[in-house]
């Protein structure tokens, strides 16, 4: 007789293998007779359990395995004699045969166990391959021994990617908080930097101003000297013709320059501050400027330069563009109107209910209309922008004109020269004479000056350009 084994369930499931042996082992041992997959069916014991054949039959015993071993769901507990169809099971939830006798012509006498442990390697095997199903080749052991080690190394590799990612994010972080702690340090030192040359232009135009004021008082105490010493020349002259029209030469200058110490600055500011704003450009390009300009009349007429409203070279065109008038936060949209084609002089309107404050008048008469050489004058606007010292409201700067006083320097046809200060965003101030009266608009400078020595268009220009608009009152 042959016992014959079929696989119903495991690694092997399908296979048939049949033994002419005394002793035939089972487990997952290289060594066992009915040998399980090593690899997959691990509820199996290396040496699970053997069948022993003897005068009775087949009898199965468990041989410590771990998981225990069943017949027909029963747990094994000593020897058990096998019956045809029994289904031996390699722990409760393991692989399972069903075992069967097959009668042969030649039959083996009943061997002992210690007969049976020596005929186990000696005894073929009989091998019957499944009908219904075919199973794959059994891989090598070394393809067995590299799975294996993939398995169990598979938990490491991910274990080391996600220590990779974490390094990778950390590492990207500080790179970031350094790179970003870099660029605040630079945005400081640059605005340190700002500060430091806001410092040094606020400081050269107090030294201006005082210096200017400091000359009219020496003007004036040299007017007054003048005067006391003509009037001496006079009561000595003896009424000689040439030495009278000699003094009354001088005397009128001596006049002239006192009236330069008697101009009422604080009133010019007074009339006329209101009416003076700051202009904000920014044309398509996205470009921005920032420039000066004063309202005509009170439909709020503006009046400004040509090349805040078009740019330096003409090309540029304003997508937004409005002002903040003097004492204000609010900003108001202008619309463009028209730039004069021969001067720097551009005009826009402002639409405000109530209307705008207004300056006190232009001073329109051609060629300088008596403008002399050392006369005084007034400037008011916006030289720097909103980067001099400014008050605040509800965290945005009140605008404040700056006043700058100075002398005419030269007064020709289509340009008054005037002896003062001026700086980026002075462009379009206007220059007041000592009745508070728009005698110029302020264009430009001598570079190499410093801001001393500036450029004018004389008022006559802006009338005459208003008069084409049909704006002039």
């Amino acid at each position: 007789m042959k016992a014959q084994f079929k696989f119903l369930s495991g690694a092997r499931a399908g296979q048939i293998e049949a033994f002419r042996k005394g002793y035939i082992g089972l487990g997952r041992h290289p060594l066992s007779d009915v040998r399980f997959d090593a690899e997959r069916d691990l509820d199996v014991s290396s040496r699970h359990a053997a069948i022993v054949r003897k005068a009775e039959g087949f009898v199965l015993q468990d041989l410590g395995s771990r998981n225990g071993t069943f017949v027909n769901g029963q747990r094994v507990t000593g020897d058990t004699l096998l019956r045809e169809g029994d289904v031996i099971g390699f722990g409760a939830n393991g692989p399972a045969l069903e075992f069967a006798v097959i009668e042969t012509d030649v039959d083996l006498p009943v061997t002992t166990g210690a007969e049976g442990l020596a005929e186990r390697a000696s005894a073929p095997r009989d091998v019957m391959a499944a009908a219904p199903r075919a199973t794959a080749p059994r891989p090598s052991t070394g393809v067995r021994i590299r799975a294996e080690v993939a398995r169990q190394t598979a938990q490491l590799r991910r274990t080391t990617k996600v220590l990779i990612v974490v390094l990778l994010i950390v590492g990207t972080g500080f790179t970031w908080m350094q790179l970003d702690g870099r660029r605040r340090a630079n945005e400081l030192r640059q605005l340190q930097l700002r500060a430091d040359s806001l410092m040094r232009e606020s400081r050269g135009m107090s030294s201006h101003i005082q210096s200017e004021l400091q000359g009219v008082r020496d003007a004036l105490q040299a007017a007054q000297d003048e005067t006391a010493r003509l009037r001496r020349e006079l009561n000595a002259s003896g009424g000689d013709a040439a030495s009278v029209t000699r003094l009354r030469t001088e005397l009128d200058a001596a006049e002239r320059r006192l009236a330069v110490g008697g101009v009422d600055y604080r009133a010019i500011s007074h009339r006329n501050q209101d009416a003076v704003a700051i202009v904000l450009v920014e044309y398509t390009d996205g470009e921005r400027y920032s420039g000066t300009a004063f309202a005509f009349d009170s439909l709020g007429t503006m009046i400004t330069n040509k090349h805040i409203l078009i740019g330096e070279d003409g090309t540029k065109t304003p997508q937004r563009l409005g002002v903040i008038f003097s004492g204000s936060t609010q900003f108001w949209r202008g619309d463009l109107v028209g730039v004069s084609p021969d001067a720097d002089v551009g005009v826009f309107r402002v639409t405000i209910k109530g209307g705008t404050p207004r300056i006190a008048g232009l001073a329109r008469t051609r060629e300088g209309g008596g403008l002399e050489r050392g006369d005084p004058v007034a400037i008011l606007g916006y030289p720097l922008g909103f980067d001099l010292p400014m008050e605040s409201r509800g965290g945005q700067p009140i605008a404040e004109p700056t006043l700058t006083v100075g002398t005419v320097s030269k007064a020709l046809t289509a340009v008054i020269q005037v002896d003062a200060y001026g700086a980026p965003g002075s462009s379009g101030s206007p220059i007041f004479d000592r009745e508070g009266k728009v005698i110029a608009m302020l264009y430009g400078g001598e570079r190499e000056s410093q801001g001393k020595i500036i450029f004018a268009v004389p008022a006559y220009v802006v009338a005459d350009y208003l008069k084409s608009l049909n704006l002039a009152r």
